[in-house]
């Protein structure tokens, strides 16, 4: 939400001119400059009840981000977008901080380093060059420093030294999923659209899941909690890792 516009552009305008020389280059310019200031906000069909945005904190929604800023988070190009803008970041950390185990996937990141203090001191200067270059900022609320042997979590995930698993809130989200189908599913028959959002939610915890040893877990999560009736317009393919709609 907090990514501004202007910055992007100029920064994809400029790698496209330096690095893309193909004969449609100017169309891809252009192409991603629709895509970027295309403001969803604007003759938007809302869905639903607005009171079910209530809980949405206003720093999730375009409705509330600063004028020429924030992409959606729905388009296919938001989160390429989003990686791209940070790549500056990368560069930043990577070759002027030296720093070596470093990682990032969007607006997310972690450092590994054995001293602590030193990773206090880099919060500073991290932060002042995303005000002044990408006028971002870290949320001082989700800024911590943990010991390796406890686990990292990032990205849905708990990483640990040996292994990686899925983190307890992604479990949970995916419950809360399977519970929100199932109540669509006893209110009324699915329509198509329904079906296919059943699909898409389902799909997108799945496709997670699977990376992992988490046979076991999708196994038990969906047959012992998602209801009997969606049963009737679906079926599992590749191991409990994939939904298809049944013709």
């Amino acid at each position: 939400m907090s990514i501004n516009k202007n910055i992007l552009f100029d920064k994809i305008e400029h790698f496209i001119q330096q690095k893309y020389h193909a004969p449609d280059k100017e169309f891809i310019v252009e192409l991603c400059k629709t895509i970027i200031f295309n403001d969803p906000t604007k003759n938007c069909l809302i869905k639903g009840k607005r009171s079910d945005w209530d809980v949405l904190p206003e720093t999730k929604s375009l409705f509330h981000s600063k004028p020429n800023c924030g992409l959606p988070i729905g388009n296919l190009t938001s989160q390429v977008f989003a990686n791209f803008y940070l790549d500056s970041f990368d560069h930043f950390v990577k070759n002027d901080l030296k720093i070596r185990y470093y990682g990032r996937y969007v607006d997310d990141f972690v450092i590994v380093h054995e001293d602590k203090e030193y990773l206090k001191n880099l919060v500073p200067k991290l932060s002042e060059f995303l005000r002044s270059e990408l006028r971002a900022t870290i949320h001082p609320k989700k800024i911590y420093l943990q010991h390796y042997s406890k686990g990292v979590t990032f990205l849905g995930t708990v990483i640990l030294p040996n292994r990686i698993y899925i983190a307890s809130r992604t479990k949970g989200n995916f419950y809360n999923a399977i519970d929100k189908q199932n109540q669509i599913a006893r209110d009324h028959k699915p329509t198509k659209e329904e079906q296919q959002s059943f699909q898409s939610s389902m799909n997108s915890y799945l496709g997670i899941l699977k990376h992992y040893k988490t046979y076991k877990l999708r196994k038990c999560m969906l047959f012992k909690n998602l209801s009997g009736w969606w049963w009737n317009y679906v079926y599992l393919t590749g191991g409990i890792s994939k939904f298809k709609r049944k013709m």
